[in-house]
């Protein structure tokens, strides 16, 4: 928000409102410092993106002032804590959250500084071309647990839930990012790249606002650090966030930057072995389908300048700029990314390649633009495990046969189709009588535009997509679905079932 005419009028930078956004994207961070709830308020479609959402209580609450029943409101509701917020903007963000950006966090690290991440993720998210974003504000004193479900999660209470979960009753969400729980798991104590002693150069005149700094490392020590808790080991990170989404909702995305960990033979930090070793063991494991909905990114992001940050903000929103001009069918890996940052550590290109091959890992690299400047961009769209059903990689020689179904953006199709076929079932939830014809137009329709926008492949739409209907016994109604998706995917089944006046999607390997 910016103050005019000495402050009687206050000027709040917002782009028309769009009620469908081509891939909605959540983050889950820390935001330090003052919350302005007022300004929340006056967000009208804000709020009732909410309601929609299932966070009706939380609203009337905040616009009356009061919880039910008079008594004052609850700290949670008083901070905007555990409540997803819909924004259209970078400025709503720092409208609501005025200090997030310098405001000092509680949890302090070498490489990380004294900043939270989150409010350099949303505007990474928004300058990169992202179009709505649910943020939820994360308790500091609730460490890496805050960012993670109960044991007793219930999705039908809304009231109660906590950390990932309140995003899994958003129907319309594709991708998640929790950039503050990356920056809690990098040690406190972990050193930097050993600054290179320079011999001191010839005096010469410089301008007054010349920065002779080169901003190589924090001025920070680890003796000046206060004593901070060790980083939560990844796999139980891990357990608290893909079993969830797995079950309830098998159609999103986890954008995660993998930890980092030091090497005394190079003298710098490095991806974190231990944890790339974890993900080849839970990949050969029987959970090992679970990792589809895990797309791991490395390294981070620093620049002169700026701080360590995570790169999830960028990769984010350029996702969805992508699917908003092409389909969510469309990779946005080697296109150039909005950035002032650079890859931090740098990696060789052989190092790329190995993180890209095993375990899958999407790196972030440099190449020379057409300026002369660094453009960074993403080498690969990488997925650990195939973006297909559990039953098509029970083995290591599966996985190898299915390596080209290893893609980010398969993964994202798949869950777009998951979206559009529940949201038509709810649509036509009413409709019990398995002789209308209208279930039939609809998936004809749906398809054909797929055809058109060049998510399906062949010479004519029929090439594209098949339907066949069938009714396995009385009272139900079914559509098996056959699609040539275009290139990696070869062909996916899909099964439309209307059931005692219930409409299903599942999906099916070829």
């Amino acid at each position: 928000m910016e103050w005019l005419a000495g402050a009687r009028i206050a000027l709040t930078p917002r782009p028309v409102q769009r009620r469908v956004a081509a891939l909605e994207v959540a983050m889950l961070g820390h935001c330090p410092g003052r919350v302005r709830r007022e300004r929340l308020l006056a967000l009208t479609a804000a709020l009732e993106d909410m309601r929609d959402a299932g966070f009706g209580f939380a609203v009337e609450a905040l616009v009356s002032g009061n919880m039910p029943g008079g008594a004052p409101l609850s700290a949670r509701l008083t901070g905007l804590f555990h409540l997803p917020i819909p924004l259209r903007s970078s400025a709503e963000f720092h409208d609501i959250f005025p200090d997030a950006a310098n405001g000092t966090a509680a949890y302090v690290s070498l490489l990380a500084g004294d900043r939270a991440w989150l409010a350099q993720a949303v505007d990474d998210f928004f300058s990169n071309g992202g179009e709505k974003l649910w943020l939820v504000r994360i308790p500091e004193d609730e460490g890496q647990r805050g960012f993670l479900p109960t044991d007793d999660t219930r999705l039908h209470d809304t009231e109660t839930l906590r950390g990932l979960a309140t995003l899994l009753v958003i129907p319309t969400l594709a991708v998640v990012a929790l950039p503050d729980l990356e920056r809690l798991q990098i040690p406190p104590q972990l050193p930097d790249i050993p600054r290179v002693r320079l011999e001191n150069p010839d005096p010469r005149f410089l301008p007054c606002d010349t920065d002779t700094d080169d901003d190589h490392r924090e001025r920070r020590y680890s003796s000046e650090l206060p004593e901070m808790p060790e980083p939560t080991p990844l796999e139980q990170v891990l357990r608290g966030i893909l079993p969830l989404i797995s079950r309830h909702r098998p159609d999103l995305q986890c954008l995660f930057t993998l930890p980092l960990a030091y090497s005394s033979e190079i003298g710098s930090p490095v991806a974190d072995q231990a944890a790339l070793d974890l993900l080849t063991a839970i990949c050969d494991g029987e959970s090992g389908h679970l990792l589809r909905h895990l797309q791991c990114l490395f390294p981070y992001l620093r620049g002169a300048g700026t701080r360590l940050q995570s790169p999830v903000g960028v990769i984010a929103g350029k996702q969805a700029a992508v699917a908003a001009a092409k389909g969510p069918w469309h990779s946005m890996a080697a296109l150039p990314l909005r950035s002032a940052s650079l890859p931090y550590p740098r990696l060789s290109a052989a190092q790329t390649l190995a993180l890209r091959d095993q375990p899958g890992i999407g790196v972030l690299t440099t190449r020379t633009g057409f300026d002369g400047r660094a453009q960074l961009s993403l080498d690969d769209e990488r997925l650990i495990v195939p973006a297909l059903p559990p039953a098509d990689y029970t083995g290591a020689e599966e996985r190898r046969r299915l390596d080209g179904f290893r893609a980010a953006e398969i993964m994202r199709f798949l869950g777009f189709l998951r979206r559009q076929l529940q949201a038509l079932g709810e649509q036509l939830v009413f409709n019990a009588d398995v002789n209308d014809p209208r279930p039939r137009l609809l998936l004809e329709q749906f398809f054909r535009r797929l055809y058109n926008q060049g998510a399906l492949r062949g010479r004519v739409p029929e090439e594209g997509y098949r339907i066949t209907q069938s009714q396995p016994q009385e009272g139900a109604i079914q559509f098996d679905i056959q699609i040539a998706p275009a290139f990696p995917i070869d062909r996916l089944f899909l099964t439309f079932v209307n059931l005692d006046g219930e409409w299903r999607a599942e999906l099916n390997d070829g």
